[in-house]
Order: C-alpha cells, then structure tokens, then sequence
C-alpha cells in the first residue's frame, strides 16, 4: 500500500515499505538496541501509526532507550515523509 501527498513541488507518493525501511534504519542506528524492527504500519488521514519490536542489550534502560527511539523514528519519518507520526507503540520483546 501507498500514500500520497501533494507538496508545492507536486504529488508524491511514498509505500509502506519505505516507511518501513526508513523506520527500521533509524532504530538499527540507535543506542541500546540489539534486534528491533516494525511490525506494522497504518496510515489513516495523513497520520502515520506503526508498532515496533525490540530486542534491547543487557544493562540499558528500557524507558530510556524506549521513549529515545519512539523520538528518532518519529524524526526521521516526519523529515522523510513530510507526514504526522501519530501513535508508536513499542514492544521490548527480550534482552540480549
């Protein structure tokens, strides 16, 4: 499934796939994380909600590494897609 949008450069549409690539990068990148990936995306009235699963290194926070890549994500694909990130539910699934 696509988005679309239209900007004063003209239409742009953007897949799931993409949003999900972008995502997943941004929480590859991040500190703490030793697995994670998102797991679904749903877009309803140019707002982008997903759920994301975690794998986190022993000894780090899980609040803090949480709330640090529900930020980064939500960064990165507002900057990406020029969309709103709605609602990103995280799930911290094991430590390794």
């Amino acid at each position: 499934m696509a988005t679309k949008t239209t900007n004063l450069y003209g239409k742009i549409v953007v897949t799931n796939r993409a949003i999900k690539s972008i995502a997943n990068f941004a929480i590859r990148e991040s500190y703490g994380i030793a697995d994670g990936k998102v797991t679904y995306i749903v877009i309803e009235e140019n707002k982008i909600d997903m759920a994301i699963v975690l794998h986190l290194k022993y000894g780090v926070n899980p609040h803090a590494i949480s709330e640090s890549i529900r930020s980064v994500v939500k960064y990165n694909v507002e900057n990406f897609t020029g969309m709103s990130v709605g609602v990103i539910n995280i799930s911290i699934v094991g430590i390794k």
